[in-house]
């Protein structure tokens, strides 16, 4: 699959009929085996973001190859979100939340630069929603996202993981920043020494670095555009190994916590006003223009943010997974003492709790739990 028809969401797609409201929401794409639909009442109010969520029926039961064929779709949305004209939204973070909920979080400029925060979705007064108006057309968006969600939902089909095998070794490194646990040829998994939140964070990379977890591959000749399908996009399996390394973490080490796909403290995700790469007036007035200047298959180098592929899994002590809304140093700069505290609140990972980890994945336990569990194709003849 290339970045022809995937990457351009305004692709002339056939539309596949009349889409509207149903019980859980404003319905987006809905096929025999998805439903992306905005929640009645979202996570987050509209003038911070669109709040998608992708659902097959059966969320809390699903496998972890099921999960993954969500958050592959939730790739799909992340990225007409974020490269379509029709949102305001010029980035997006997507999510594996409690009871395997996956979403995709739009971001946009709001009076406080919401967008250079961490999508804070927890038990917040938002109203319900029978429409998205103003901030959105409800109708086109269920037309863009009918005419191009049904190509995601073929690479769905078509994805297999690990098609070399899972080669995974258990790492002995211990850094100053990170310290690093297990790693095969292209994925390196770290725990984070000093954590966004009171309790495990851990992040999972690969090692070829690149832009956006939704990034795809552009086409370059006339077969590759119409052979698209069969095309491999390597940066989106990366992702959906990348995530199901990070699945496995999180349930070995008791299934706790959320999965993110973020990045929003980039220096580059800010406006040119903040010294960032945003152009706030040209995004009002030529959104896709915007966007476009800074997509990571298009952009010059000096226009791309600095923003890289990584899955943070998040294990709180107790409770919700709470982050602070900006790092450290920033607060330190915008004088934001309440967030500097939280900061040092936080303690940093001791050795007990890195014994912790490596006895929980070490001993082959990671390497087995993928192999098992996420290795092949995607989608198989009884996935149902």
């Amino acid at each position: 699959m290339s970045d022809g028809p995937v990457s351009s969401p305004e692709a002339n797609l056939a539309y596949q009929g009349e889409i509207s409201q149903n019980k859980e929401g404003i319905s987006l794409y809905k096929s025999e085996k998805f439903n992306v639909f905005v929640p009645k009442k979202p996570k987050i109010p509209l003038n911070e973001g669109l709040h998608i969520q992708i659902s097959d029926g059966h969320d809390k039961s699903d496998s972890p190859k099921e999960v993954l064929a969500r958050y592959l779709m939730a790739e799909g949305v992340a990225k007409e979100i974020s490269e379509s004209s029709l949102t305001p939204d010029p980035w997006a973070n997507t999510r594996l939340e409690e009871g395997q909920v996956v979403s995709s979080y739009g971001r946009v400029f709001g009076e406080e630069s919401s967008m250079g925060k961490p999508v804070d979705a927890l038990n917040r007064s938002v109203p319900e929603i029978s429409g998205l108006e103003p901030n959105y057309n409800t109708q086109k968006l269920q037309e863009l996202s009918g005419r191009y969600l049904p190509k995601w939902e073929e690479l769905v089909n078509n994805m297999e993981l690990f098609k070399d095998g899972i080669n995974g070794k258990d790492m002995n490194e211990v850094a100053k920043d990170v310290a690093k646990i297990w790693e095969n040829d292209k994925i390196k998994l770290e725990l984070v020494m000093n954590p966004h939140l009171k309790g495990l964070h851990l992040m999972v990379s690969p090692k070829e670095s690149f832009r956006r977890q939704w990034q795809t591959v552009k086409p370059v000749t006339d077969e590759e555009k119409n052979l698209y399908i069969q095309q491999e996009q390597i940066y989106l399996q990366q992702t959906l190994e990348v995530t199901a390394v990070a699945m496995g973490v999180q349930k070995l080490l008791g299934g706790k916590g959320e999965l993110h796909n973020s990045g929003n403290w980039a220096q580059g995700l800010k406006s040119m006003e903040e010294g960032g790469k945003f152009d706030l007036e040209n995004l009002l007035e030529n959104r896709k223009a915007e966007k476009r200047s800074h997509r990571p298959d298009i952009a010059a180098p000096g226009m791309q943010i600095d923003t890289g592929m990584h899955t943070h899994v998040y294990i709180p002590e107790e409770g919700s997974v709470i982050l602070p809304e900006m790092s450290k140093q920033e607060a330190i700069k915008k004088g934001r003492e309440d967030i500097v505290k939280q900061w040092e609140e936080i303690p940093p990972a001791n050795s007990a709790q890195l014994e912790e980890v490596r006895i929980k994945l070490s001993g082959g336990k990671l390497t087995q739990w993928l192999e098992g569990n996420c290795k092949g194709k995607l989608r198989n003849p009884n996935f149902t």
